[in-house]
C-alpha cells in the first residue's frame, strides 16, 4: 500500500476512538478523525488484519470538529476527543458501545439510552496521577505518550479542575527549581476533594529510607490545602510506607461521608460518580428493602447510600484497605442495613445459597468478571443484575455469557464518566 498518495473518507469511529477507513479491502485505523472526513495518510503500519496509518492532511472536516485546546493533544496519549464538540462526543460514545457488544459479544440492544454527561466537560477529574522525569536536567510531570513510555511534559492538564491546576502548577515549579532530589521519585498523584476543596499528595518512588521520604515531603509541606502527604517506597516485595499529616480525603454522596484513603480506588470524576449512585437507587428502589450483594465495591460508593435508605447490603470486597474506609463509613453515618466481607469476588459467590439475595450489583475492574465469578453468579440466578462496567469489550464478553445462560438486558445507560477521552462508564440491569 502506497499510503502517501491515497485519499481515504473515514466510515465512522470505533472503539478506542480510532478512525475506521479502508484502502481497497483492508482496514486503516487513524487517530484523530472524525466520521465522513477526507484525509491523505503516510507512514501505514501493519498489524494482523488491519493497517494503523498517520494523517497527514486533512482534506475535508466534519462539523463536528473543533479546535482541541490542549497545547500536548496528540502527543500525550491520555485524550482522544478533544478534536470533537461535547454534543459529538455523547453520540458517538454510544455508537460505539452498540457496535462493541454486538460485535463481540453478539448482543443487540435496541434501545440504548443517550449517555448522561458529565457536569464539567473539562476540569473534571478528582485524581491526576503524573509521572516525574528528568528532562534537560530539569524535573517536570508528565504522562506517557500513546504506545509508548516516553514521558511528555503535561502539568497544564485541561482534565484537571482550575483549583487542583494551581496546586500542581506550584509542585511543578518546586520541582522545575530542584537541581536533584532526596530519593528516585517515579510518579505523584494528586487526590482533590470535590466536598471539601482540600488535596493529597501521593508519591511513589524507587528504594529510600524514611529520612529521605521526610525530606521530599517537606519539599511540598507548606502548600495551601494540602491535608496530607504520602510516600510509598518500593523495598523488596513488601514496599514501605510514610505519612504525613492525613492519608485520606473526605466525600460526600447522598449524605454519607467518606475517608477515602490513598490505598483505595476513588473515582476521577465524583460529580458522575453521584449520577450513577442516585441511577442505581431509582432502578433497585431500595426502600423496598430488598437483599443485595455488591461485589467488588470499593469503599461502598454504591453500596453504602442503598443501605442508608432501606436494603440490606453485603459488601465484598479484595481491598483490605477500602473495606476498612467502607467500615468507618458505616459506623460514622450510622449506617446500619450492611455488612462487609473481605474477600475476591469469586470466593463470595461460592459461599452464597440460592435464594439468599434479591439483587447482585458488580462494578469489576476493566478486566470484567472473573470466569469463577461469572459461574457462580449463573449458579445463584439472581432475579436481577446490576452491572457496571468501564470497559465495553468486556461487558460484551460477560453480557453475552448471562445473556445465553437466562438473562436478559433489560436497559442500558450509559454516563460519560471521562469527557475528552474514548472511555464510557455503563450500568446494565439484566433480569430473569
Amino acid at each position: 500500500m502506497d499510503a502517501h498518495s491515497r485519499v481515504l473518507t473515514v466510515e465512522k469511529l470505533v472503539e478506542g476512538g480510532w478512525g475506521l477507513a479502508r484502502l481497497d479491502s483492508e482496514v486503516v485505523l487513524l487517530r484523530g478523525v472524525l466520521p465522513r472526513e477526507k484525509v491523505t495518510v503516510a507512514d501505514a503500519v501493519e498489524h494482523k488484519g488491519y493497517r494503523e496509518a498517520k494523517v497527514c492532511a486533512l482534506l475535508e472536516a466534519s462539523p463536528d470538529r473543533v479546535a482541541p485546546p490542549c497545547p500536548v493533544y496528540g502527543v500525550c496519549g491520555g485524550c482522544q476527543f478533544q478534536h470533537m464538540g461535547y454534543e459529538a462526543q455523547l453520540d458517538v460514545k454510544k455508537m460505539v458501545l452498540a457496535e462493541t457488544l454486538w460485535r463481540l459479544g453478539k448482543v443487540h440492544v435496541e434501545n440504548i439510552s443517550a449517555p448522561i454527561p458529565s457536569p464539567h466537560p473539562f476540569g473534571y477529574r478528582s485524581t491526576v496521577r503524573f509521572v516525574v522525569f528528568l528532562d534537560e536536567k530539569t524535573f517536570k510531570l508528565g504522562f506517557h505518550q500513546e504506545h509508548s513510555h516516553r514521558p511528555v511534559e503535561a502539568s497544564g492538564c485541561l482534565l484537571a479542575p482550575e483549583a487542583m491546576r494551581v496546586l500542581i502548577s506550584a509542585i511543578a515549579e518546586r520541582l522545575r527549581k530542584k537541581p536533584r532530589l532526596p530519593l528516585h521519585l517515579e510518579s505523584m498523584e494528586i487526590r482533590r476533594s470535590v466536598t471539601s476543596g482540600s488535596h493529597l499528595l501521593i508519591h511513589r518512588a524507587g528504594p529510600a529510607g524514611r529520612d529521605q521520604a521526610m525530606r521530599l515531603v517537606e519539599v511540598f509541606a507548606d502548600l495551601p490545602d494540602v491535608v496530607g502527604q504520602v510516600v510509598s517506597v518500593t523495598r523488596g516485595r513488601q514496599g514501605q510506607r510514610w505519612v504525613q499529616g492525613q492519608d485520606w480525603i473526605a466525600e460526600e454522596l447522598d449524605g454519607v461521608i467518606f475517608h477515602i484513603s490513598d490505598r483505595s480506588f476513588l473515582q476521577p470524576n465524583w460529580h458522575v460518580n453521584r449520577l450513577i449512585s442516585r441511577t442505581l437507587s431509582e432502578w433497585v428502589e431500595p426502600d423496598r428493602g430488598p437483599r443485595i450483594l455488591e461485589l467488588y465495591a470499593g469503599v461502598g460508593t454504591l453500596g453504602l447510600p442503598l443501605a442508608r435508605r432501606g436494603a440490606l447490603v453485603t459488601e465484598v470486597e479484595a481491598n483490605r484497605y477500602a473495606i476498612a474506609d467502607g467500615r468507618h463509613a458505616a459506623k460514622r453515618n450510622h449506617v446500619g442495613r450492611c455488612r462487609f466481607r473481605h474477600l475476591r469476588a469469586e470466593a463470595a459467590v461460592e459461599g452464597v445459597g440460592e435464594g439468599e439475595y434479591d439483587l447482585v450489583v458488580v462494578d469489576p475492574p476493566r478486566t470484567g468478571l472473573s470466569p469463577g465469578c461469572l459461574q457462580g453468579l449463573l449458579r445463584i440466578a439472581v432475579p436481577r443484575l446490576m452491572y457496571i462496567s468501564c470497559n465495553a469489550a468486556t461487558l460484551a464478553r460477560d453480557l453475552s455469557r448471562l445473556c445465553v445462560s437466562g438473562y436478559r438486558i433489560a436497559r442500558v445507560q450509559p454516563f460519560d464518566m471521562f469527557p475528552q477521552t474514548a472511555h464510557v462508564e455503563i450500568l446494565v440491569e439484566l433480569v430473569r
